[in-house]
């Protein structure tokens, strides 16, 4: 139920997740996902318990590899190709936990509380191997945050006529990233 929940925000963000179409969706009734989850609501914070865990269990794979790569430019590259990849992989869950108006105190909360822990996950590595201060730290992970709500929101061309593959893109924002906190 929760995995249909998840392709339902893909698809139409939270507007889509009703009771009807997640059960339809994961071949199920109504009447057990009520019983597993009470309502919408409870359903909604399941799945974004779920897609938010995972999101940092991906984030600590991929600063775990940057932590083993000796080069400072090559580690930033690792990370910064991981964040593309992140963002585009993880865009419905994104947009709908971290992007979009949500109508529960609960949610709000849970999603502050995550992107705290990506922001402490980032500020001190980057305070670590670069030994930059926390503003630079910082004004890093705030690129960052705003170019994953960017990808959350917008289709690449809606940004721009001309486009940027996510190679592309990996390689200008660990360059950035490394301008700031250099």
């Amino acid at each position: 139920m929760l995995a249909a929940t998840l392709a339902l925000l893909d698809e139409g963000g939270q507007a889509a997740v009703t009771v009807a179409a997640v059960a339809r969706a994961a071949g199920t009734s109504n009447g057990s996902l009520y019983h597993r989850f009470g309502d919408r609501h409870g359903l909604l914070l399941a799945a974004q318990a779920r897609a938010l865990s995972t999101i940092e269990a991906e984030t600590a794979t991929a600063f775990a590899e940057a932590d083993t790569e000796p080069d400072d430019e090559r580690a930033v590259a690792l990370l910064a190709a991981a964040a593309v990849d992140l963002f585009v992989r993880h865009r419905g869950s994104l947009r709908a936990f971290l992007v979009d108006a949500v109508e529960s105190e609960e949610v709000e909360a849970a999603s502050t509380a995550f992107t705290h822990r990506l922001a402490d996950t980032v500020t001190r590595w980057l305070q670590l191997r670069f030994d930059c201060g926390v503003p630079a730290a910082q004004a890093a992970w705030r690129m960052l945050f705003a170019l994953g709500a960017s990808r959350a929101l917008f289709d690449d061309d809606a940004i721009s006529a001309t486009p940027l593959s996510p190679g592309a893109l990996a390689d200008a924002l660990g360059r950035a990233v490394l301008a700031v906190v250099r």
